[in-house]
Parts: structure tokens; sequence; C-alpha cells
């Protein structure tokens, strides 16, 4: 084998990218076009449906992904997954309990980012502890 020959990963690692990148173009797209297309007359929910694809070809992505790893990589997936759940799920259900005591209600984005950094600061560990 040489160098130029793509291995088994590599091929894995191109194709995620590939599907990941086309997601957030269509995911992005979703998100541009109602504020372009404001003026034009075209109902706004119509390009907002591309959101569907855009996660459907991002959630693909990561499950190839997933799916392609040997059994280490799909353990060290594992474990950021549920670091993730641990540390913003409490943080979700609290803010939720805590809106019905008269905390403001806030926007569905927050938990979603909450879920979203959860997973960074999960891989961040499971990286750091795997080292």
């Amino acid at each position: 084998m040489t160098a130029s020959t793509p291995t088994a990963r590599r091929r894995a690692n191109r194709t995620f990218l590939v599907r990941f990148l086309a997601g957030v173009a269509v995911y992005l797209a979703a998100l541009i076009l109602p504020g372009v297309l404001a003026g034009v007359g075209v109902p706004l929910w119509l390009p907002a449906l591309l959101v569907l694809p855009g996660v459907g070809l991002m959630g693909w992505a990561n499950i190839d992904m997933y799916r392609s790893g040997d059994e280490y990589q799909r353990r060290r997936v594992a474990e950021a997954v549920m670091l993730a759940f641990l540390l913003a799920t409490p943080l979700i259900l609290a803010v939720g309990v805590l809106q019905f005591l008269g905390l403001p209600a806030l926007n569905w984005i927050l938990a979603f980012s909450l879920l979203m950094l959860g997973w960074i600061v999960g891989t961040v560990v499971v990286a750091i502890r795997h080292r």
C-alpha cells in the first residue's frame, strides 16, 4: 500500500465530511433563503423546509461515521453523547421547572445550545481521557 492509497478510515472521514458539509450547506440555505425571498411573495415556510434534508444529511453522516468505526471509536462516541446527555438534560429540565415558578420563558434555541455545548464538553473530556 502506497502513501497515496486511501485507507478505509480516510474514505470514511472523507464521506463523512462531504455528507456533513452538504447538510450544513442545505441547512444554511434554509436559514438564509426566507430572508432573501421575503419580498418576492414566496411563502417563508417553503424554503424553511430545507431544514429537513439538511438535518437528514448531517444525521446520516454521523450515523455512518459511527457505524464505520471500530469498537474503541464507538465507545468514545457513546461516552461523549452520554456525557452530553448528563450535562444538558438536568439544565434543560431545571429551566423548564423554573419557568413554571416565574422564570421568563426561554427560547428553544437555548436548550439546543446547551445540548450542543454538552456534546462538545463530552467530546473534549473523552478525548483527554483516552489520550
